[in-house]
């Protein structure tokens, strides 16, 4: 992304006597001067950093540079900053027009066009990213600026200075060498500070009532003794607080770059399962039976998942059976789950049994059984998903992008499997045999808007079992299960699973949606290029969680990769 900034100048105002070992360096005048982008023509900014007396900053900037049509103007940053904190994010950006600097009239005019962040990473390389509206007719623009020139001394100035690292690891945990090992059972408050790695060795429980908060930019690593399945859970009535950054997200991963190296994060909450019968016999996690979930508690909360990657996880816990990388047990509302990647999992990616959890700007790739699998009643709102199958040596027979189920033995057990979902991309890889892109069956239903599914190697759409087609007819689609404005791509094995012993062809139940077509999508890898057809006819579905868009798919044009920057193994 280019921004024009001809001849640039910033004053920014942040702050800092104390900085908590979160931040990567102690914010202070040490910063004054100006900074250059070299990779980007040398345009650049001054800065000027001004500490307020309890720690917090007010950051202001000014910006001139020109837009599209070669016209001068002036942007203006003013945010806050909380002490302890290098990182600014969501500064409002303004363009200023009129005003005269011999006059107090005619006064400027002001125009929000954009936010703004700011990642002061080091004594030498400041991150600047600008995110400008559809409306300013700007371009989005990021630059890492390092210093021409500062105030006392150029980068070697002694007031500025790198954040020491973590002189020891926090209460509650154990040193292991340089990293922190995290204890088995989290009974009360745990932080975990950035300036170390955290071991996960064996079950670690963040018991009910327990809270695990996690920084920007923690690393949390399955443990190298594989002789026990390392993973963490969070019961009912605990809560992970795991809120991260674009610029240093959270990540959980394994010892090793290979799927199944660790056991992955499990949450369980109090919301619904169609398998609870009392407080006394709830359900139960099949692959951890101590962890029980399910009540009635619909907007219960665990906590926060924001800016996170799970990798490599699906360590076995007993033969033939493999942990998901984020497992959902009976997870409420009121849980936050928001720009989550799972990367080379041998399992599922993620999992809901039950609950009423909703995400948006979630990604799974690299899989080695379904991206997306609901079960249990899992009845949560959806929207921005990317699942790219991609490559992993554990993909199998059954491996698809969503495998939806409501229950093996009773098909029609309340309450039913209902996903709402919009604005999803589902693509395949034609490495793999036998694969989905869609698969619904033992009775799940489901509600899907603005679903795009392209490139597996089976069917694109498959609905199996007659409990599932029960919920439908070949002429019309039923409130519990729907499809509309959605797009089916070319898969291998053919578009539509259809089959004459079937209660009618999937084809015509999907053509019996509004606004669904099938063809060619056009993707440019998973974003859809020039000319393509997912650009326009989408319809978000009528709920007020929902934000209202025109397109199909989980992105609106080359332009809106809100995957890049912290997300891996994905095609760029």
């Amino acid at each position: 992304m280019n921004f024009p900034l001809r001849k640039t100048a910033l004053a920014l105002a942040l702050s800092a006597a104390s900085f908590a070992a979160a931040a990567q360096v102690v914010v202070n005048d040490g910063l004054d001067g100006n900074w250059f982008a070299p990779d980007a023509g040398g345009r650049g900014v001054s800065i000027d950093a001004i500490a307020n007396p309890d720690g917090s900053a007010r950051i202001y900037g000014v910006v001139f540079t020109y837009d599209r049509d070669g016209r001068p103007l002036w942007l203006t940053l003013l945010g806050d900053v909380p002490a302890g904190q290098s990182v600014i994010e969501g500064v409002p950006v303004h363009r200023f027009e009129g005003g005269r600097f011999d006059s107090a009239t005619p006064a400027p005019s002001s125009l929000a066009v954009g936010t703004a962040a700011i990642d002061v990473r080091s004594c030498d390389t400041i991150g600047l990213t600008l995110d400008m509206s559809a409306e300013s007719g700007l371009p989005d623009a990021a630059l890492d600026v390092a210093p021409a020139q500062v105030n006392v001394g150029y980068a070697a100035n002694p007031l500025c200075s790198a954040a020491p690292a973590l002189a020891a690891c926090p209460a509650g945990t154990t040193a292991e060498g340089t990293d922190c090992l995290l204890p088995n059972a989290i009974t009360g408050n745990l932080y975990l500070p950035a300036g170390r790695k955290y071991l996960v060795r064996g079950a670690v429980i963040v018991e009910g009532g327990a809270t695990l908060t996690i920084a920007p930019g923690v690393t949390v690593q399955g443990h190298p003794d594989l002789s026990v399945a390392n993973f963490i859970g969070v019961k009912q009535d605990g809560r992970i607080y795991a809120e991260g950054t674009p610029t240093r997200p959270i990540v959980f991963t394994g010892p090793t770059p290979d799927a199944g190296s660790w056991g992955g994060l499990h949450i369980a909450g109090r919301s619904t399962c169609n398998d609870f019968v009392s407080e006394a016999e709830p359900c139960r996690f099949e692959a951890y039976p101590d962890m029980a979930f399910g009540g009635g508690k619909l907007d219960d909360s665990s906590g926060v998942l924001r800016y996170v990657r799970i990798e490599w996880a699906g360590v076995p816990i007993r033969p033939n059976e493999e942990l998901n990388s984020l497992t959902l047990l009976g997870v409420g509302s009121g849980t936050v789950i928001d720009h989550v990647q799972v990367d080379g999992g041998k399992d599922d990616g993620f999992e809901f049994f039950g609950g009423s959890v909703n995400g948006t700007h979630l990604v799974c790739s690299n899989m080695g059984d379904d991206c997306f699998d609901f079960d249990d009643g899992y009845h949560g709102r959806l929207q921005f998903l990317l699942a790219w199958q991609g490559d992993n040596t554990d993909i199998g027979a059954d491996s698809n992008g969503i495998e939806s189920d409501n229950s093996k033995n009773v098909p029609d057990l309340a309450p039913r499997t209902r996903p709402q979902i919009s604005n999803i991309t589902l693509l395949g890889s034609s490495t793999f045999p036998n694969k989905h892109g869609l698969r619904i069956r033992r009775g799940s239903g489901g509600n899907y808007a603005n679903l795009v599914v392209h490139g597996f190697t089976d069917r694109c759409l498959a609905l199996d079992d007659s409990a599932t087609f029960a919920l439908g007819t070949a002429g019309a689609q039923g409130t519990a299960l729907s499809m509309t404005h959605s797009f089916v791509g070319q898969c291998v094995g053919g578009a539509f699973d259809d089959s004459a012993s079937d209660a009618y062809l999937v084809s015509a139940w999907f053509n019996a949606g509004t606004g669904n077509q099938s063809g060619d999508p056009k993707l440019n890898g998973f974003l859809p290029a020039a000319g393509s057809p997912l650009l326009q006819g989408g319809k978000s579905l009528a709920d007020p969680f929902f934000r209202p868009v025109s397109y199909r798919g989980a992105f609106a044009g080359s332009h809106d990769d809100w995957t890049a920057g912290w997300t891996v193994n994905l095609p760029r």
